[in-house]
């Protein structure tokens, strides 16, 4: 009896273990920055692309209706989920005209976080988990 108890016991603690474990990794990933409930689609030339971990990063300029640039810096799902959802690191060129929807930094800075893209052809790329 004794030591089912404390076989209960190692196996509690590993869960409690386990579970904490877990929290800094999903803090990671967090929108929190960005304002969810407000999608909006914005048109721009690509001026950079880092294809990296942990998300792929991509710089553009916009112009407004007063033809004004703006910079924006757009954040992607990793490399590795972006090719799972068949856009591949050439698939996307520093020059190209996109048309970018998703969500806004919260702070108003051209920010975003990306939940599709529209490439030159019409074609739209799932960018995001979140579709």
């Amino acid at each position: 009896m004794r030591a089912r108890i404390a076989c209960l016991k190692v196996i509690t603690l590993g869960v409690l273990f386990g579970a904490l474990e877990v929290q800094p990794a999903r803090a990671h990933h967090s929108w929190a920055r960005y304002d969810g409930d407000h999608v909006f689609t914005v048109a721009g030339v690509i001026t950079a692309i880092e294809w990296t971990n942990p998300h792929v990063i991509m710089r553009f300029t916009s112009k407004d209706e007063n033809n004004q640039s703006t910079e924006w810096t757009m954040e992607m799902d990793p490399p590795t989920l972006l090719d799972r959802y068949g856009l591949r690191h050439d698939t996307i060129t520093v020059g190209m005209e996109v048309k970018i929807t998703g969500v806004r930094a919260r702070s108003g800075a051209p920010m975003m976080r990306a939940v599709t893209i529209e490439l030159p052809d019409g074609t739209k790329q799932r960018v995001s988990s979140r579709v």
